[in-house]
């Protein structure tokens, strides 16, 4: 067996499905990987590197376990911990995942759906919850509760997909746009194996040495466990236990307390057969670099631009703007029902203009200047519309909202 053997193996491509306890299952996953390694035969370099790093492998699956088990027994703290610790080890490789150059030539273009208000979304209701509303946000795979953040995908396909299906004539899209020289770094999880061995395959040539893209292919190999942590599917969306989502939240707080990338790529599980385009199946979740009172991340509005919202009977019934874009196809066959659905959406949607987000928009200040005068007006009146204490009524009326002294004049 060699390198490319062990990426082609069922037991490392990924996503998988829990069956039984999540624990159990995890290790059981792990030791197929480990067996599989321990099988490579160090013919070419490619496979001398990969087998050498068995032993950090090893490592790292053993850990992982313990930080599940420590999530299991509700000691987050020291499971946080332990995953620090495990990572360590393994910081270099975990470095060489994220693509090298401008991120804007990587990335875009980049969508975000949401279920449809009773009234048109302004700008930015498509960016991240608003920090007034953080108590909103739920636990999700790569969502701490309280934790605003920005999710984004690689087609509009694939948000609807993670939106689980809704009546497409019931959602609001942007595109968004990841802006040059902003030196964005993004922890890619998003490379499956054996998409990596038809590389492989198809280029031996540039897998020779040290100087080469091995280094990368190794660095998924050694990774693969902390990737696969994070890439099991839920089995059973009914029930409230979730254990599938322990290790990606940590590593979503491990993002934000190290600060060393900006977000995360990953595949979308909700796929049985992927299509050619990676892309088109990427996720993408950048959490909030700041905790405020109100608004958006500073951060974040300095990453990304985007589009005013729109509906998807819009996006549709507009003219393409002649773009190219990713194609959906699959086993190089062109999915005409879901270009017709999907890419026509995105035809239009690239040639939407697309513009920077304040980190308290114009609309969001004004709703908030309204709240205050009403809850000022409401204070007055409680006390029997005393005159002379306007101000005093002004500032108790923000502080009840939870806004910063400064925010309102």
């Amino acid at each position: 067996m060699d390198a490319v053997d062990l990426m082609n193996s069922d037991e490392a491509d990924l996503p998988k499905t829990r069956m039984g306890e999540f624990g159990p299952y995890l290790e059981n996953v792990f030791a197929g990987y480990l067996a599989m390694l321990c099988e490579v035969r160090p013919r070419t370099f490619l496979d001398n590197v990969v087998l050498k790093q068995l032993p950090r492998v090893t490592a790292l699956a053993a850990a992982l376990l313990e930080v599940v088990e420590l999530c299991r027994n509700n000691k987050r703290h020291a499971a946080y911990d332990c995953l620090d610790a495990a990572i360590k080890p393994i910081a270099k490789h975990l470095s060489l995942l994220m693509p090298s150059g401008d991120m804007s030539l990587v990335l875009n273009p980049l969508y975000r759906l949401r279920n449809a208000g009773p009234k048109p979304y302004p700008r930015g209701g498509l960016f991240h919850i608003p920090f007034q509303s953080r108590r909103s946000v739920g636990e999700t795979r790569y969502s701490v509760a309280g934790r605003p953040c920005l999710y984004l995908g690689g087609s509009t396909e694939v948000c609807w997909r993670e939106l689980r299906r809704p009546n497409l004539s019931a959602v609001a899209v942007s595109r968004f746009h990841a802006r040059p020289g902003t030196d964005l770094k993004v922890l890619n999880f998003g490379h499956r194996l054996p998409l990596l061995a038809a590389w492989v395959d198809k280029e031996p040539h540039k897998f020779l040495d040290f100087r080469s893209d091995a280094v990368k292919v190794v660095a998924h190999v050694t990774c693969w466990p902390l990737i696969a942590a994070c890439s099991i599917r839920v089995p059973d969306q009914a029930r409230p236990e979730r254990p599938e989502y322990f290790v990606p939240q940590l590593m979503l707080e491990w993002i934000v307390r190290t600060r060393g990338f900006h977000g995360i790529r990953f595949f979308s599980t909700h796929y049985n057969e992927y299509p050619d385009d990676p892309k088109t199946y990427m996720n993408y979740v950048f959490p909030a670099r700041t905790t405020q009172a109100v608004g958006y991340c500073p951060d974040l509005c300095g990453l990304f631009d985007l589009t005013e919202p729109v509906t998807w009977e819009q996006a549709k019934a507009a003219p393409p703007a002649g773009m190219k874009r990713p194609r959906y196809k699959t086993r190089e066959a062109l999915d005409d029902a879901m270009e017709a659905e999907y890419g026509r959406a995105e035809n239009w949607l690239l040639g939407l203009p697309h513009g920077p987000l304040d980190a308290i928009p114009d609309v969001m200040r004004v709703e908030f200047r309204d709240a205050v005068r009403d809850r000022a007006y409401a204070i007055w009146e409680s006390e029997h519309r005393t005159h002379g204490f306007d101000r005093d009524h002004w500032f108790r009326a923000k502080a009840e909202l939870n806004l910063p002294v400064h925010f309102v004049a």
